[in-house]
């Protein structure tokens, strides 16, 4: 019986090539696709059929399928309908709840209803009080010769601003320091009298600008707009603003608004804030990266120039800690506020805050007098 010849493997073949490229041996290829019939051993194998002791009852064979399980989503399902329609049954729940308070709770529709205390130990809820006396301010809204501040003059309405009684205080003080932190509640007229008193005192003399620095670009705009208002001027000219992409000055502004991170911008062109005889630094308490940048910067112009003014405004503000911050610096406080606050609290956390403050302004809108609604919601 002649056998055939081995086939050899890759491994030996790429040897042999090897050698036979750098001549060291010969290489016999004559049959190397050559199998001989019958040269490959054959194994039989067989298959251990028998369950394993630890695998006992866990496989096919005893009766349980190991498929995994198959996830149906039914749309239409209980739990389905039920997570869709949970904030509809919470509002309904809430209006019944409400129902039957007012049911228990009838009172007159004339009388007002309390306001809350800051003490929480007195504090009461306003849907509780009753036999309260309306507040004066809002006797006076229903008298017949009550006049709205729409038809006030430009003049009136400037001089009916708590601001306006401290002009001639707030004018010493700011030129008796070269730092002056200014508190005041919203409404007082700080950021749109405060550089108007600046400019008629004369800080714009020698082509000298007044800037007043505002976090958000919005609120530059429209302080600039009502300021150009109030001085007779277009806005653009003697009063102008500049914004990001946005720059509405010219050679001739005397005020300009602007938001915080453009004075950082000029203030890293020019250190010495040579066009500038004041900045108000305005809204303090926003607390910006680019504001307590500002601070440093301006602390130290401060101290290089003596004709340089720093005024540092705020509604909500630690005067104390800012005032040791700035050399021990006077603090100006200007009391007194333009329109009335009432504060209202809710018996309970509202799911759906922005429906609650719809229907809060609906209950304002019939019930209230004539007015103006402005609501504040999160970004």
């Amino acid at each position: 019986m002649v056998r055939g010849v081995k086939r050899k493997n890759s491994a030996e073949l790429w040897e042999e090539s090897r050698l036979d490229y750098m001549g060291k041996r010969q290489v016999q290829m004559d049959n190397f696709d050559e199998i001989a019939p019958g040269d490959e051993n054959e194994l039989e194998i067989e298959l251990n059929e028998k369950e394993a002791p630890f695998l006992r009852g866990q496989t096919s064979k005893g009766g349980i399928n190991l498929s995994p399980i198959r996830v149906v989503k039914n749309p239409d399902g209980t739990l389905q309908r039920e997570a869709l329609n949970a904030l509809q049954y919470a509002r309904e729940r809430k209006e019944m709840r409400e129902q039957q308070q007012r049911q228990n709770q009838i009172k007159p529709s004339n009388q007002a209803w309390e306001d809350p205390t800051v003490d929480p130990q007195q504090r009461s809820l306003a849907t509780s009080s009753r036999n309260i006396e309306q507040p004066d301010w809002k006797k006076e809204s229903f008298m017949p010769n009550f006049q709205p501040r729409s038809t006030m003059t430009m003049r009136e309405a400037k001089e009916s601003l708590p601001i306006f009684q401290f002009k001639k205080d707030l004018l010493n003080a700011i030129i008796e320091n070269s730092i002056l932190i200014v508190i005041g509640e919203t409404g007082s007229g700080k950021t749109t009298q405060i550089t108007q008193y600046l400019d008629e005192a004369g800080f714009t003399y020698g082509r000298k600008k007044i800037g007043c620095t505002q976090p958000r670009r919005v609120a530059a705009m429209s302080v600039a707009k009502r300021v150009a208002e109030e001085t007779n001027v277009n806005l653009g000219q003697e009063v102008g603003y500049s914004i990001r992409f946005q720059d509405m000055t010219s050679n001739s502004t005397k005020i300009k608004y602007m938001t915080d991170g453009m004075l950082l911008r000029e203030a890293l062109l020019d250190k010495e804030m040579s066009q500038y005889s004041v900045i108000m630094l305005d809204e303090a308490h926003e607390r910006t990266i680019h504001t307590d940048v500002l601070f440093g910067i301006m602390k130290q112009v401060a101290l290089k120039r003596p004709d340089f003014r720093l005024i540092v405004t705020s509604a909500t503000l630690d005067a104390e800690k800012f005032s040791s911050y700035f050399s021990n610096c006077k603090i100006f406080r200007i009391p007194g506020r333009t329109f009335p606050v009432e504060i209202l609290y809710t018996k309970e956390p509202e799911s759906d805050y922005l429906d609650a403050a719809l229907t809060t302004v609906m209950q304002i809108h019939l019930v209230e007098p004539s007015g103006d609604i402005l609501l504040f919601l999160t970004g």
